[in-house]
Parts: C-alpha cells; sequence; structure tokens
C-alpha cells in the first residue's frame, strides 16, 4: 500500500508539471521509476515512462484544446517528423543503451544541457525571437486564430503577434527531436519546449498542448518499437503512476494558465538541473 500510494503521488506530480508546461514529465517519471522505486533495466523503463507521458498527453491536451491554445497543425507537422525519429532512436536504444551504468550519467547530461539553454534564454530576457506583441502573461480568452498554411509555411496569430513557420523546420526539428526522446526513453518536451520558445519564438501558453501533440505521435511509435523489441512493462508500478498522472494532468491547464512565462520556464529549467545533477554526481 505504501509503495502504491508513493507511486500514486509521484503520478501527481509528474503529470501536473507535464501539463502546465509542456515538458518535463518523462523525464521525472523516469527519475522515480529508477531512483524512488528501483527499476533497475533501462529497456524496461524507458517504455514505462513513455506510456505515463503518453496517458498525460491524452488527459490534458483537450483542456487546451477547447480553449484555443495550441496550434494542432504544427503539431501534427512535429509528429510527422517524430514518427521516423522515434522509430530509429528506440532502435538504437535497445540495441546501444541497455546498461544503467551508461544510461544515467548520459541522462543527466542532457538534463543539465537542457536546464543551461533554458536558463541562458532567461538571462537574455525570455523569448529571443524577434516577434512582438505576444503575452508574457495569461490573457483570458486569448486563442490562437487565422491557421493556414501558404507559401510552403504554416502561419497563424496569437495576441498581436503573427507566427509564420517554414514546413521543413518543424519536420527535422520533430525527426530529431524525437529521436533524441526515444533513445532516453521520455516524451521529448524537454526540447520540444526549448525549440518552440527560442526558434519559433512561441509563447509558454500555447506550447504544451503543441507539444503534447507531437509527443503522443512520436510514443505511439517508440512505445510499440520497444515492446516489440523485447521490453517488459511493470504493470504492478504502471497502475498507479499512470492514475496518478490523470489527476495531476487535470489540474496543469490551469496552472499554466494562471502564471508567467517566465516562471514556468524557470520551474523546468530548476527541476530538470537538479535531476541532472543527481544523476551525474550522487
Amino acid at each position: 500500500m505504501l509503495m502504491f500510494m508513493a507511486c500514486l503521488g509521484w503520478g501527481v506530480f509528474a503529470g501536473g508539471v507535464f501539463s502546465s508546461i509542456g515538458a518535463a514529465g518523462g523525464i521525472l517519471t523516469s527519475f522515480g521509476l529508477i531512483t524512488l522505486f528501483g527499476v533497475t533495466e533501462p529497456n524496461s523503463v524507458k517504455p514505462m515512462t513513455q506510456i505515463i507521458v503518453l496517458t498525460a498527453v491524452l488527459i490534458f491536451v483537450p483542456r487546451y484544446l477547447r480553449r484555443s491554445a495550441l496550434v494542432w497543425p504544427l503539431g501534427l507537422m512535429l509528429g510527422g517528423g517524430g514518427l521516423v525519429g522515434a522509430y530509429l532512436g528506440s532502435t538504437l536504444s535497445t540495441l546501444y543503451l541497455s546498461d544503467m551504468t551508461a544510461f544515467r550519467p548520459l541522462f543527466g547530461g542532457l538534463t543539465l544541457a537542457i536546464a543551461a539553454q533554458i536558463t541562458w534564454t532567461l538571462y537574455r530576457g525570455g523569448n529571443p525571437a524577434p516577434v512582438a506583441g505576444a503575452p508574457a502573461g495569461p490573457v483570458p480568452g486569448l486563442a490562437v486564430t487565422g491557421t493556414r498554411f501558404s507559401g510552403g509555411a504554416l502561419s497563424f496569430d496569437y495576441g498581436d503577434s503573427r507566427f509564420r513557420i517554414p514546413v521543413w523546420s518543424p519536420l527535422l526539428a520533430g525527426a530529431g527531436i524525437a529521436m533524441a526522446a526515444s533513445i532516453f526513453g521520455v516524451g521529448g518536451g524537454f526540447l520540444l519546449v526549448p525549440y518552440m520558445v527560442a526558434v519559433l519564438g512561441m509563447p509558454m501558453h500555447i506550447i504544451p498542448a503543441t507539444a503534447a501533440i507531437a509527443i503522443g505521435i512520436a510514443l505511439v511509435m517508440s512505445i510499440g518499437n520497444f515492446v516489440a523489441l523485447g521490453a517488459q512493462i511493470d504493470v504492478g508500478l504502471l497502475i498507479p503512476l499512470a492514475i496518478g498522472t490523470v489527476i495531476g494532468a487535470m489540474s496543469g491547464p490551469q496552472v499554466n494558465r494562471a502564471l508567467r512565462n517566465g516562471i514556468l520556464q524557470a520551474v523546468m529549467a530548476v527541476i530538470v538541473a537538479a535531476i541532472g545533477l543527481y544523476y551525474l554526481f550522487a
């Protein structure tokens, strides 16, 4: 019963963080499975983590969709590229990253690099992209509008800003990010969110669900390939984690709507930096 409650609580935390900022759900879940609950087989941790992340995606994306706080064509493009990357990444991971002594430091180094990138963005003043007019904080009733394709690019409006994204950019980014995420058995939000903030110049309030669409598409491919290659799933741990994730994912969109961009990014940086330091030096 104590293990059940611990898994349930950790699922609530991971699901809440992921659904509010669009990232770190997989990192937190992996940390919990390895460090708190003692799963020693990396090729079991990876698909179990991705199942939890996929559960959160299915719960919280509709809440963002109802208030038009996502760019679904962008999510589909990122996910389309992610199908190829997820297959390649999960295959390489199963074959070449099946030992925990190798997995832990690489995972720690990756999370520290992401934390450093987010911190640098915040140090430079938040959003470095030359897009003006996107609100720094939540604005009631503000929605994504004017979504359309023209001239080989996707464009949409949010606030006083118009965004234009060449189609090739999310396709390539989705493939590369999904490949890296599948190698480490996580969702990929820790790379997708910085990409959408730093490269595309998008505000945090429309990023979580947009990233989640791409993550969900890639995860279906990655989980299926891990299982097909022989990964074992601990159902006893997975069920309470999934239940907790559902609870946490239901509250995350409200947190996202209530906090400013800088706060959401700073929270993500602190979380992934702490986990990275733990895996490198503990």
